[in-house]
Order: C-alpha cells, then structure tokens, then sequence
C-alpha cells in the first residue's frame, strides 16, 4: 500500500510540475551572466596560469575533459575561446530556445570547470546545476524562457517526466551544498566560537574590500556582531538547505535568504561571479514555489493601480 501511495503521489507530482518555468529561467539567466562576467573582466592570461610545477595548459588527457572547447581547439588563442563562450553565455542568458540552449550551457559551464586553472568555486557548482537544467528543461517548448506558459497540456509526456527528475536533481543538489557548508564550519575553531567573519574581514588577500571595507571591519571588531554574522551564516545556510526541501512557501523563503546571504558576502569580500552563480542556482530549485507566490505578488503590486496599468508582462 505504501509502494501503490508513493508512486501515486510521485505521479501526480510529475503530471503538476511547471515544465515551463519563468522563475527557472530568471535562474537561468543569472548563472549565465556570472559566468559571462568572469569572461568579460578576466583576461585569458589570468584564467590560465601555471600551478604548482605544471605549465599554463589544459588537461586534456582524460577522454571527458577533451571535450572542453579548451581542447576541442586546442591550438587557438585562448582569448578568442574565451570570446566564444561569453557569447554563448550571453545566448544563454537571453532565454531564447531553453529546451536546446541548456545543452550548449552545460557544455560551456563544463569547459570552464574542467580547464581554468583557478576556479573560484561556482565553476564546479554551475556545472552540476547546469546539467541537471539539461533534463529540467526538456519540456520547455517556449521561444524565449520569459514567456508566460503556453496553454498546450504536455503534462503525460516522457519530457515531463525528465524535466521533474531534472528540477528535483537541481534541489536536491543546491540544498547538499549548503548543508555541507553549513555542517562542515561546525568543527572548524573560528567558525564554532564565533570568531570567523572577524578574521575573514581582515585577511590580507581576502578580506573585506570597496567602499565598505572599512565598514565591515569595524562591525565585525564588535563581538555581538561578529557572534551574529558567524553563526548567522552556518544557520542562513541550513535553512536554505532544509527550505529547498519543503513546500513551496519554503521555497521561496530559501530563495530570500540566499539573496540576503550572498548579496552581503558580495559587498564584504567580492566573489561575485559565484555568489550570483549560487543566487542563480537557488532560484533554479526554488522555482515551483516562485512560480506559485509570483502572481499573488503581482496582484497585491498592482492591485491598486488605475485600471489599464495592471497589466500581464
């Protein structure tokens, strides 16, 4: 009875799912463009330097790396390639065709990952999220992501199915990483007695920097603030993990919060790319819920607007 409940349910979940999604196309998009952004400000020259006693190159022994466009042309000025994948990037972003340019995103997410010498972190995170887009998308018969769903029911289909498995792929992912990350500062020292935002705001070549550096350094100098922004963060991060996981409200909660948390890492300490990249990814195993609370939104926004100006997007 237990087996017949579970696949019920499971099929009536599938046969729900928006294949055709804005919310996962807004994530979509934001992934894309930090990745564009690490294109467009990062000369080759920086993306490919030695490490360690190894030369500036690619690796391109094992049959799965060879097919980075890195060593698909091998032989081609690497600034040019770069030049190619930020258009393909920017493709990307623009939500054209989602069910066939999630492919091309997974290919370019996998040829940075798998050949810049110093990833900053989001490379290997866009490359799981973006194969799992692969499969989310694969019901998504829309021209342009931004496109409000169309009217055809293609819910029985096989597509559907894949599209679900993809969706819940990327959840699942998103919600292990900040688990792991909220779990794995437990045993560290600073992070157990509440020291860590001090110390990570005065690191030499990693701390805090821009217009409020020294802002950050002398909030994190007060210990109740330093207390709170160090285990804020551990318990922002399990509650994104275990919102991932729940009903669609939570969803959206998880989704608030990821915003919160990496728009002030972004103001801190920089990263952006990968802050965007994990913000683009929690929108992406968010989406059902966005996709629920966004007309609600929408009418309490525009509700009181004259007549005319309401109007669908």
């Amino acid at each position: 009875m237990f087996t017949e409940r579970l696949i019920a349910e499971i099929e009536r979940s599938v046969r729900r799912f928006p294949a055709e999604s804005r919310a996962l196309g807004a994530g979509r998009s934001t992934i894309a463009l930090a990745q564009a952004s690490i294109l467009l400000f990062t000369p080759a020259s920086h993306l490919f330097v030695p490490v360690g006693a190894t030369q500036a190159g690619v690796d391109c022994s094992a049959p799965v790396q060879a097919m980075s466009l890195y060593c698909l042309a091998d032989t081609a000025d690497r600034q040019f390639l770069n030049l190619v994948l930020l258009v393909l990037l920017l493709v990307v972003a623009s939500g054209i065709l989602p069910r066939y340019t999630t492919v091309l995103h997974f290919w370019a997410s996998f040829s940075l990952s798998q050949s810049v010498s110093l990833p900053d972190g989001g490379d290997a995170v866009s490359q799981v999220v973006t194969f799992f887009l692969v499969l989310a998308c694969a019901n998504d018969r829309r021209t342009w992501h931004w496109q409000r769903p169309g009217g055809k029911d293609r819910s029985g289909s096989l597509w559907q199915g894949l599209a679900w498995a993809g969706w819940w792929g990327v959840r699942l992912q998103v919600a292990y990483i900040y688990l792991n990350s909220a779990v794995a500062k437990l045993p560290v020292g600073p992070w157990a007695e509440g020291s860590a935002t001090y110390y990570v705001a005065r690191m030499e070549n990693f701390g805090a920097a821009g217009l409020f550096a020294d802002l950050f350094r002398w909030a994190t100098g007060i210990t109740v603030i330093a207390l709170l922004s160090t285990w804020g963060t551990i318990l922002a991060e399990s509650l994104i993990a275990l919102f991932l996981l729940r009903r669609a409200s939570r969803q959206v909660v998880a989704a608030m919060i990821s915003v919160a948390l990496h728009l002030l890492i972004v103001l801190q300490i920089g990263i952006v790319s990968f802050g965007f990249i994990m913000v683009g990814a929690v929108l992406c195993a968010a989406s059902r819920g966005i996709d629920a609370y966004a007309p609600r939104w929408r009418r309490r926004f525009t509700g009181g607007l004259p007549a005319g100006f309401a109007t669908d997007p």
